[in-house]
């Protein structure tokens, strides 16, 4: 159980807050929210405001877009110092690394995947069926923006969606599909670019794996067994896929990907 010291205060609740309403940048509210843990010897949890932001960001969906970057100013303050060394949760920097957000973010993924669809998940006011779409918006646009790489997630939530045995039944169906499409939509570059990524090479052929959603997708989404909602969605994540097939640039995405392994690999050898 989390300790009363641990939990975001008001005031950094309102950071946070400020800065999803414009009235400060980035930068500014990534320090304000976090000023607590830079300062303090003893401090507070930082997966307590880690689990509040992807909280807020399904929550609220219209918020994704401001909560990732905030995350992603919250990586580039300099990590608080303990003992004359960056304090790190379990070899993971804390801000840099966003210590331990990849491990709470994961169990509130599966969390959401292994509840009842029509529930509502510790307490939100957001069904489960709502919730785990929109995690998996978030997960994506997590990726893209090099917050962290939750390819692993975006591949795992697809095969779901295109399995047989989900398929055949409407609940699974309108359960995973729509997630998928998300995964789609909001991480197409990164998916695409696992053609390009030495350490995909060898697991999956990139590119039929590529073709074969498209091709599934595409069909899904004259399915009239599908509801009207989830065929339109499946619709923007075959577009999507036609838009960074066709960008020039497409493949850029893999070279910030690889700077981003090469910082991860030199933190955990520090």
């Amino acid at each position: 159980m989390a300790k009363d010291q641990d939990m975001p205060t008001p005031e950094e609740v309102n950071a946070i807050k400020e800065f999803i309403d414009g009235q400060v940048d980035a930068d500014i509210a990534a320090k304000q929210c976090t000023s607590r843990i830079s300062l303090e010897e003893k401090s507070p949890d930082p997966t307590l405001i880690w689990s509040f932001l992807a909280s807020l960001a399904v929550e609220f969906s219209d918020t994704q877009d401001k909560v990732v970057e905030l995350l992603a100013a919250i990586k580039r303050l300099p990590n608080p110092i303990r003992d004359g060394k960056e304090h790190k949760i379990y070899s993971e920097r804390t801000f840099s690394d966003l210590g331990y957000f990849r491990a709470d973010f994961g169990d509130y993924f599966r969390g959401l995947k292994a509840a009842d669809p029509a529930s509502f998940h510790y307490g939100s006011k957001v069904p489960v069926l709502i919730s785990w779409t929109r995690v998996n918006a978030l997960a994506a646009r997590l990726t893209t923006n090099l917050v962290q790489d939750f390819r692993r997630y975006a591949l795992d939530t697809i095969e779901d969606a295109l399995d047989e045995k989900y398929l055949k039944e409407s609940r699974t169906r309108e359960f995973f599909l729509p997630a998928a499409a998300n995964q789609i939509i909001f991480a197409s570059y990164p998916l695409w670019n696992l053609r390009n990524d030495s350490e995909v090479e060898g697991r999956m052929d990139a590119v039929l794996e590529w073709n074969r959603w498209k091709t599934a997708f595409e069909g899904l989404a004259e399915n009239t067994e599908v509801s009207h909602e989830t065929r339109a969605i499946l619709r923007e994540a075959v577009a999507a896929m036609e838009t960074v097939a066709q960008d020039p640039e497409r493949d850029e995405w893999q070279g910030k990907l690889v700077q981003y392994q090469a910082s991860l690999r030199a933190a955990r050898e520090s």
